[in-house]
């Protein structure tokens, strides 16, 4: 993707030589050949200019006689076909050899425009260039958490399998004593083996955003070394869980966001497309020149086959059914696409800040929450399973302490990885 914006931008800075060649002439060297085997009487430059008659008063020379024959015979078609037929058998060469040099002096300033807009969507393209590593970054960090999400809930499983492991053989023993019946035993062994699944679940999960990873890394093979490990989920620092003021964020937002930036300077594009396509209306003057030889028969130019020719033309087209008229509508619709297309994005983005500190804000509250209800649900199963190991609680109630502590560390998980993707949102949107 980044090299993708890379040559994008490569791109529209070729475009804007492109629009500088146009303020410079243009040279050309030109050479042509023709041979010329049959033409019409009419243009026939040797017939024509000796014009010999055709019937001879008695009494000629014999080399006159030969002269009027051979020019009669030019005058006969190219395949000797009847004397009804038009058109003479008389080839000819020319040959041109030419320097010719063209300039635009005046265009009615579509160059300056074209130039103009040539310029801001290169502009465009520098900011789309940042917006690609903004989003890769952004997809980078979600697919990070996401590990490290999978890796707290394969903490957590392996934490409820050894918990139930542990009854397990507790229960074994109350079992042998004769204060616990076969069905409690194999009901710690159906939660070791749930637990074994959430395990085996939240490390297909791990694995597969540490593939996601690699993607987005750019790893030739999409792998992640297999010795290399995501850091742990840490504390939340205080910046973390302070309040936050959306103000700042909006405005920082509003002026700093790549493609709200990228959109602004191709509205301004459109506004100098709309600018080069009303230069129609006005005149152009071009400049040309050339100079060269021109020969016939072969090309052994001399110095009286010189040629040379300078040209000043003023054009202005003062009708044209209406296709001007067409084509400045066609570029203002365009601007006005752009500059809606802008406005939409301008709301979408300040939604996108709103929602963010939202998230924080939600994440901020649902810590705290849980971990008021993780230390709850901790001593509560403490107090239930020393009651059941002594007899005085019943399985279903050790069975309902454990379940609420597994789902209130689970939620505490979720909502210190939903608060860090929040604050990677946060920075990205704005």
């Amino acid at each position: 993707d980044v090299h993708a914006a890379q040559a994008r931008l490569e791109t529209a800075a070729a475009r804007i030589a492109e629009a500088e060649a146009r303020y410079y002439p243009t040279v050309v060297f030109v050479h042509d050949s023709s041979r010329t085997f049959h033409t019409p009487a009419s243009r026939n430059r040797l017939a024509t200019s000796l014009q010999p008659s055709p019937v001879l008063p008695a009494g000629v020379e014999g080399n006159n006689l030969a002269l009027t024959t051979l020019l009669n015979a030019l005058r006969r078609p190219l395949f000797g076909l009847g004397g009804g037929m038009g058109g003479n058998t008389n080839p000819f060469s020319e040959h041109t050899t030419a320097l010719t040099m063209t300039w635009t002096i005046f265009d009615g300033y579509v160059r300056e425009a074209q130039l103009l807009s040539a310029k801001y969507l290169r502009r465009a393209s520098m900011e789309s260039l940042i917006d690609v590593q903004r989003l890769i970054v952004r997809a980078v960090d979600t697919a990070y958490y996401q590990v490290q999400l999978a890796q707290e809930q394969s903490r957590i499983a392996r934490a409820d399998e050894t918990f139930s492991e542990e009854q397990h053989r507790e229960t074994k023993k109350l079992q042998a004593a004769g204060r616990a019946t076969s069905a409690d035993v194999d009901n710690f062994r159906v939660r070791v083996l749930a637990a074994q699944a959430k395990v085996s679940a939240a490390e297909g999960l791990r694995e597969t955003g540490r593939v996601v990873l690699a993607e987005l890394m750019g790893l030739p093979d999409v792998t992640l070394p297999k010795d290399l490990s995501l850091s742990p989920l840490g504390e939340e620092t205080a910046e973390e869980l302070a309040a936050i003021d959306e103000g700042p964020w909006l405005g920082k937002a509003l002026a700093n966001r790549p493609d709200i930036l990228q959109l602004e300077e191709i509205v301004k594009s459109e506004e100098e497309n709309v600018r080069a396509t009303k230069g129609l209306y006005r005149p152009s003057v071009l400049a040309s020149s050339s100079w060269g030889f021109d020969r016939g028969s072969n090309m052994h130019y001399e110095d009286d086959d010189q040629s040379s020719a300078a040209v000043v033309e003023f054009r202005w087209e003062l009708f044209t059914g209406g296709a001007r008229g067409a084509r400045v509508r066609g570029a203002e619709g365009r601007r006005a696409e752009a500059a809606a297309t802008l406005n939409r994005l301008r709301l979408s983005v300040q939604a996108e800040v709103r929602k963010a500190i939202i998230d924080i804000t939600n994440a901020q509250t649902q810590i705290r929450l849980h971990r008021e209800t993780v230390a709850t649900a901790l001593e509560n199963r403490r107090v239930v399973q020393a009651g059941y190991l002594a007899g005085k609680e019943n399985l279903n109630r050790l069975n309902e302490a454990q379940r609420d502590l597994i789902t209130a560390a689970a939620d505490l998980a979720l909502a210190r990885i939903r608060l860090r993707q929040a604050w990677s949102d946060l920075p990205a949107a704005a």
